[in-house]
């Protein structure tokens, strides 16, 4: 099979790329799913948060070099995009922008239809094994044999996470290309916490700060929801808290929530002082029944070593369980796997590519696109706007 365009991989950044640079025709994608776009339609909880208002690069990670491509792409020339392939978007009051109808599949289905009317070619079940680079371009190699070649190629094959949708095979790939690949690990993922204080929780949520803590300081940390699970904590703050796991690899850090961040500790220690004076016969375990989720309130005052009545509780012990629901420290053992992320940490360095059309400076012929980079984003819609930004940008340097 011949043609001028393959590109491997269609999720959000290949589908952009294939039906911008279908404009001069000879395009095929290459998936090894059977249908286009599964983890795109799986994103946001199936809403899919295209997107954000205030698309900057301090809510990046990973390679530096991201500026220039995000100055080019503002979050409203990608929401154009869509807008011009029929689908309107609403923003939220933290400026992540979704779909209208909130259902994932419309992104996934504007960008396939859009592919369609552009004549691109799809080619399901097909996952590269060896590129190899030729005179007259490419001729990439399935896993079960088959060849297909083009004079031009594109990696946009995705990252190690959610591996039921990716492989990570476009790291090998790029290496066989001549790129360089830094280390992968998993981000916006949940935090693996040591002990065994989370396991009667599983499934608890509250709101509480939560902070990355190493060597007695605060390296970092952000409020919002946060999940319990069987030695892990959750939640979209602490998620975007893993973005920083990759700095900290070998030391010891600590999670520390603020599981009453509207009190000050003075105020829930005064709380706490009226309502065991004025309930002295009430057990020990209803110390937070009217400050926190019931199991977790029970979790801390186990914690805490009470027992018994209100009556046993002098000041000493009011303070020390005021402290807990402040500052609840959990030592960190990692974060949870591949299976649980939603992007990968690392990937093919930004200097390895010119950023004004994402062609590899290595090997001419060649595109980089998405996850694939070493570039991830935050929770809010920023990985997706990198993704799209990257392939539009490959896309229009193809068509």
């Amino acid at each position: 099979m011949d043609c001028r365009v393959a590109v491997i991989g269609a999720g959000a950044s290949g589908l952009c790329c294939a039906y911008k640079a279908a404009k001069n025709g000879g395009v095929v994608l290459l998936d090894g799913n059977d249908r286009p776009g599964r983890k795109l339609s799986a994103t946001g909880n199936g809403r899919c948060n295209m997107t954000n208002l205030n698309i900057s690069p301090e809510f990046y990670r990973g390679d530096p070099g991201l500026s220039e491509l995000i100055s080019v792409w503002p979050a409203q020339r990608v929401i154009g995009e869509f807008q011009r392939l029929g689908l309107m978007t609403r923003a939220d009051g933290e400026g992540r922008v979704y779909p209208n109808s909130l259902q994932a599949a419309a992104v996934t289905g504007a960008l396939v239809s859009a592919c369609q009317e552009a004549g691109v070619g799809f080619r399901y079940g097909f996952r590269a094994a060896d590129i190899s680079r030729e005179r007259s371009g490419f001729t990439i190699t399935g896993e079960h044999g088959s060849k297909v070649r083009a004079k031009y190629c594109v990696l946009a094959c995705g990252g190690m996470a959610s591996p039921g949708h990716s492989r990570g095979e476009g790291y090998s790939l790029a290496k066989g290309l001549g790129h360089s690949v830094t280390e992968l690990s998993p981000s916006l993922v949940g935090l693996r916490v040591r002990g065994k204080f989370t396991r009667a929780l599983k499934g608890v949520r509250c709101k509480a700060r939560a902070a990355l803590w190493l060597n007695s300081r605060e390296l970092c940390g952000e409020s919002g929801e946060v999940i319990f699970g069987d030695g892990s904590v959750s939640g979209i703050c602490v998620m975007d808290l893993s973005a920083h796991m990759r700095e900290l690899k070998g030391k010891s850090a600590e999670l520390r929530l603020d599981l009453l961040e509207r009190s000050t500790f003075g105020e829930l220690v005064s709380y706490l002082t009226d309502f065991v004076n004025e309930h002295p016969n009430r057990q020990a375990e209803e110390l937070f029944s009217g400050v926190l989720n019931l199991r977790l309130g029970r979790e801390l005052v186990k914690l805490s070593g009470f027992s018994g009545t209100f009556q046993e509780l002098g000041p000493r012990e009011i303070k020390r369980a005021a402290g807990l629901v402040k500052d609840l420290a959990l030592p960190i053992e990692g974060t949870l796997g591949w299976e649980q992320a939603q992007v990968t940490a690392g990937g093919v360095p930004l200097s390895e590519v010119d950023m004004s059309t994402m062609e590899s400076r290595f090997c001419k012929g060649l595109y980089l696109c998405g996850e694939l980079l070493d570039v991830d984003g935050l929770c809010g819609g920023y990985n997706l706007h990198w993704a799209f930004a990257t392939g539009l940008t490959a896309g229009l340097c193809l068509g």
